[in-house]
């Protein structure tokens, strides 16, 4: 007899089934304005490229256990040592390996909002209660408000620096107090870290709570690849690495971030560009009449508020004329107000400020 849907809903994890499904967005073509997702603008250093093309002729083969050479290479890069190191499919992969080995279901995930949505979602997924905190009116982290929170149910605590969507810098003597007050695991998600040269991983050791994350998708113009790593001290990685996949990275991935490594001028000469661009976009957006803050990544968050307009209006507008920004209204800790776009090439960057101007002058006569 067929198994009932009825029955086999009943199968699934109660915290899967409190999630919401996957949906397809909206198709973007060659055309499209893409300043939705925080990329790099520009194509991958030519090295990778040739390092990709030789890396498919034995991918018959599997890649090499805990990234192989690409671990060496990530420790020259960082200074930490192999052992300190874990490579992943992408951040978001560690996001929820962590919670996977620190996190068990009823136990909270401590959240100064707004921040990373891949966060609570993980926590979700894992069976664990998100706890958000909301951080200062200019960003920053409330540590009492956080120190507040943490129970002995508080296993891990986010905090994404800079912070993702607001683009703003914790200081190193606020996230070292921190580090002092509170009693459970503290990742320190630093994937912007080649935009702003300020890190915390050389506490791993002094503060073996502390895990930092870091990515080759931003600065390295990987992001299709996904390749992720975290830095903490050596038995916190090996307890991660005993419950990771057993070849969390692809092999054409592996090649590819080891190359990109060691094309560091291609990646600074990419970074200087959009470091270039970024005031240059800040201005022009202020000067249409929108309140832009401060950044130290590569995107900047937007309201919308002082032109009397919620930020979904604009971004539909925008997706009309085939730009793409993400539309953070209402989203945890944020208003109705708020969109994010991504600082792209000169030329995409006027289409976007083209774009604008049309959009608020259609939805301000409407």
């Amino acid at each position: 007899m067929p198994l009932n849907l009825d029955t086999l809903e009943q199968w699934v994890s109660p915290s899967i089934r409190s999630l919401a499904s996957k949906t397809v967005g909206p198709y973007k073509d060659d055309q499209a304005i893409r300043l939705d997702k925080g990329e790099l603008p520009y194509p991958p250093s030519p090295k990778v490229v040739e390092a990709i093309a030789q890396a498919a002729t034995t991918c018959n083969r599997y890649p090499a256990v805990l990234g192989g050479v690409l671990r060496e290479k990530l420790a020259a890069y960082t200074g930490a040592s192999p052992e300190q190191l874990i490579i992943s499919n992408g951040s978001d992969d560690l996001i929820e390996l962590i919670i996977k080995v620190f996190v068990q279901p009823g136990q909270q995930v401590l959240l100064p909002v707004p921040t990373f949505f891949v966060y609570w979602h993980a926590t979700q997924v894992m069976g664990g209660v998100p706890v958000f905190v909301q951080r200062t009116p200019d960003f920053g982290l409330d540590v009492n408000a956080l120190v507040a929170k943490v129970t002995p149910d508080t296993k891990v605590l986010y905090i994404a620096n800079p912070n993702n969507p607001t683009a703003n810098l914790v200081a190193r003597e606020t996230l070292v107090e921190v580090l002092n007050r509170v009693n459970c695991m503290v990742v320190v998600d630093e994937c912007y870290f080649e935009l702003c040269k300020t890190t915390i991983a050389d506490l791993v050791d002094t503060y073996p709570h502390l895990i930092v994350l870091r990515s080759l998708s931003k600065s390295f113009g990987l992001a299709g690849l996904r390749i992720g790593y975290g830095i903490a001290n050596p038995q916190v990685v090996d307890y991660l690495y005993r419950a990771a996949q057993l070849f969390p990275v692809n092999k054409v991935a592996i090649a590819a971030g080891i190359a990109a490594l060691e094309d560091q001028a291609y990646v600074e000469a990419n970074i200087q560009k959009i470091l270039a661009e970024t005031p240059r976009l800040q201005q022009a957006l202020t000067d249409l009449g929108l309140q832009v803050h401060p950044s130290e990544t590569n995107f900047l968050l937007v309201d919308t508020q002082p032109l009397n307009l919620q930020s979904k209006v604009l971004v539909k507008a925008l997706q009309d004329q085939n730009i793409w920004v993400a539309d953070f209204g209402s989203k945890p800790g944020l208003g109705n107000h708020y969109f994010r776009t991504a600082v792209g090439t000169p030329a995409e960057n006027q289409a976007l400020l083209k774009g604008l101007e049309v959009a608020i002058s259609q939805s301000i006569s409407v």
